[in-house]
C-alpha cells in the first residue's frame, strides 16, 4: 500500500488527458495486440464490428499514452488507466470515448504479451479511488526507443473547448459544471477551435541538449515541491508532466460564472519553468516572449475609478544604503520578483491565504504580516479586494485580451502561444505580436498597455570554438542531433510538403 501510494503521489499522465495523432505509426502494434486478444477471448464466431472498433480504439490509445509516457523522459511516470466501472461514461469527468469492457481486455492482453508493468489501483483512507498504472517494458519499449520521440499532428478531442467549473467547499476541489450555450459561448467555442486546429500545423518545442532536458527540467518538474509560478491559492504544489505533444487548449471558467476566469489552458509550454519558455521554438525557429507590465494592478485601479500611482507599481519604498532603486540590479530585482508575487496572490488569491515560503522571507528580510503592512501602505485598495474574486474577474478580462491577440494573429497566420497575460511567437514576429497586444488591451481596456521589453531567446546549441578560433563543427552536430528538439522537429520536417 505504501509503494502504490508513492508511485500515485509523484507522476502520472491520465488516460483521459491522452492527445490522439493523425498518424497511425504504431497500428501494427495494435494488429499484434488484437490478435492476442481475440486469441485469448476464443470467439465461435467473427466479433462484432462494434466491439471490434472499441477494442481497436482501445488498445490504439493506451499504446499511444505508454508511448507519451515514454517521451516524458522520466522513469516514475507511468499511465493511469481506471479500471472501475464509474470511471466510464458520458459525463465531462469520465472518458467518453473508451469503452470500460475493452480497457480491460486490452490491459490484461498486454500484460499477456509482456508489454506492460502493471500495478492494480486501490482505495485510499479519505476513500479515493486510485487507479492502474501501467508503462511500457519488453517489446514494446523496444518500438518506443527505435521511433524516438517525435512530431505528430495531433487530432483535436471531441470534448468540449469551454469548461466551467465551480470549488467544492466541502471536498476542496474543483467540479466540472453542465452549462447551456449562448451567442458569447459558441463564438469562443468556434474561436478556439480554429486556434487548436491552426497550432496541430506547428512544431513547438525546446532548443536544449540532452543532458539540460533531463537533469534540469525533467528534474525540476518532476519535484513533489513543483509549483507554478502562475498559480495561487487553490494549486498544490506538485510533479507535472512533460510532453510536447499537449497543444490543444481549453477556456477554462470559474465559481459557475461566465464572467470568471475564462483564461486558456493546456499548452504544455504553460507547466514548464518560466525561465525554460526563452528555450522555445516554434517549426526550429527561435521566439520572444512580451508580457504586459503591472496587468492585474492596473485593472485594479481602473475597476475602482481611482488614478494610478506614478512609477513602478511594485515599488514599495524599500530602500538600501548606496544604492538607488533600479528594478533590473540586486537586491531589488530578487525583492520585486516577491512583491510582484505576492501582490497578484493577494489579487487573485479569492480565500485570501497566501504565505511566503521560507526562501520568499530570506529575500525579503521580512515575514507575510509586514509585507502585507508595506503592500496595503502602497495600494491601500487591496485592503477591500483582499480574498473576495476580484482576481478572478480580471482574468476574465485579460481571456478576452488573450482572445484578441491570438486571433488577430491567427488571422496572419502567425502562431502565438498564450501565458495567461504573455505570449510567444516567432521572433521575426515581433513587430505584429506588440501590435496586436497594444490594438487588444485597447480595444478592452480603453487605454495604452505598458508592456514589458522581450524575453529574448536562448538556445545550447550557440557555435563553440576551438581554441585557436576555428568552429568545432563536429561537436555542434553531435550535441544537437542527441537532442530530443532534433528528434521531434526531425518528424515535423518529414511530414511538411514538398515544394
Amino acid at each position: 500500500m505504501t509503494n502504490n501510494l508513492k508511485q500515485y503521489k509523484t507522476y502520472n499522465l491520465h488516460l483521459k488527458h491522452i492527445h490522439m495523432p493523425e498518424d497511425q505509426i504504431f497500428e501494427y502494434l495494435v494488429s499484434i495486440v488484437m490478435g492476442q486478444l481475440l486469441s485469448r477471448l476464443k470467439l465461435q464466431n467473427k466479433p462484432q464490428a462494434k466491439m471490434q472498433t472499441a477494442h481497436e480504439f482501445a488498445a490504439r490509445s493506451i499504446i499511444e499514452g505508454l508511448y507519451q509516457v515514454y517521451g516524458s523522459r522520466h522513469r516514475q511516470c507511468r499511465l493511469a488507466v481506471p479500471t472501475s466501472d464509474g470511471a466510464y461514461g458520458d459525463k465531462p469527468h469520465q472518458l467518453n470515448e473508451l469503452s470500460h469492457t475493452a480497457v480491460l481486455r486490452v490491459l490484461d492482453t498486454l500484460e499477456s504479451l509482456e508489454w506492460v508493468e502493471r500495478k492494480k489501483g486501490f482505495k485510499n483512507k479519505s476513500g479515493e479511488n486510485i487507479p492502474t498504472t501501467i508503462r511500457a517494458v519488453g517489446g514494446l519499449l523496444e518500438e518506443f526507443e527505435r521511433t524516438k520521440y517525435v512530431w505528430r499532428k495531433i487530432t483535436p478531442k471531441k470534448q468540449d473547448v469551454i469548461v466551467l467549473k465551480d470549488f467544492d467547499l466541502k471536498t476542496k476541489s474543483k467540479i466540472q459544471c453542465p452549462f447551456k450555450d449562448n451567442n458569447d459561448i459558441r463564438r469562443w467555442r468556434k474561436n478556439l477551435q480554429s486556434y487548436n486546429s491552426f497550432i496541430t500545423q506547428n512544431a513547438i518545442c525546446l532548443s536544449i541538449d540532452k543532458h539540460h532536458l533531463d537533469a534540469g527540467l525533467i528534474a525540476k518538474m518532476t519535484n513533489d515541491k513543483y509549483q507554478l509560478d502562475w498559480v495561487f491559492g487553490d494549486s498544490k504544489k506538485k510533479p507535472r508532466i512533460f510532453n510536447y505533444l499537449h497543444v490543444q487548449l481549453r477556456r477554462i471558467f470559474s465559481r459557475r460564472s461566465f464572467q470568471k476566469g475564462g483564461r486558456f489552458y493546456g499548452g504544455w509550454w504553460q507547466f514548464i519553468p518560466s525561465e525554460y519558455r526563452r528555450y522555445i521554438t516554434i517549426n526550429g525557429l527561435p521566439t520572444v516572449e512580451v508580457d504586459y507590465s503591472e496587468l492585474h494592478p492596473r485593472m485594479m485601479y481602473r475597476d475602482a475609478n481611482l488614478p494610478l500611482p506614478e512609477g513602478d507599481l511594485y515599488d514599495l519604498g524599500l530602500r538600501y544604503e548606496g544604492k538607488e532603486y533600479d528594478k533590473n540590479i540586486e537586491p531589488y530585482k530578487s525583492k520585486r520578483k516577491v512583491i510582484k508575487t505576492y501582490i497578484n496572490a493577494m489579487i487573485n488569491d479569492d480565500r485570501g491565504n497566501f504565505k511566503l515560503n521560507s526562501r520568499q522571507i530570506k529575500i525579503m528580510e521580512m515575514n507575510t504580516a509586514q509585507l502585507e503592512s508595506w503592500v496595503i501602505k502602497k495600494h491601500p485598495i487591496i485592503q477591500e479586494i483582499k480574498g473576495k474574486g476580484f482576481g478572478l474577474r480580471y482574468q476574465f478580462v485579460d481571456s478576452q485580451i488573450a482572445e484578441m491577440v491570438m486571433l488577430k494573429l491567427l488571422g496572419q497566420d502567425i502562431l502565438c502561444l498564450p501565458v495567461h497575460d504573455s505570449f510567444i511567437c516567432q521572433e521575426h514576429h515581433l513587430p505584429e505580436l506588440e501590435l496586436a497586444m497594444r490594438e487588444a488591451y485597447e480595444a478592452v481596456l480603453g487605454s495604452v498597455p505598458q508592456l514589458k521589453d522581450p524575453e529574448q531567446f536562448k538556445t545550447d546549441f550557440e557555435p563553440v570554438y576551438y581554441p585557436s578560433g576555428q568552429l568545432d563543427l563536429t561537436y555542434m552536430k553531435n550535441k544537437y542531433a542527441d537532442s530530443q528538439h532534433d528528434e521531434f522537429l526531425s518528424a515535423f520536417w518529414k511530414y511538411q510538403p514538398k515544394s
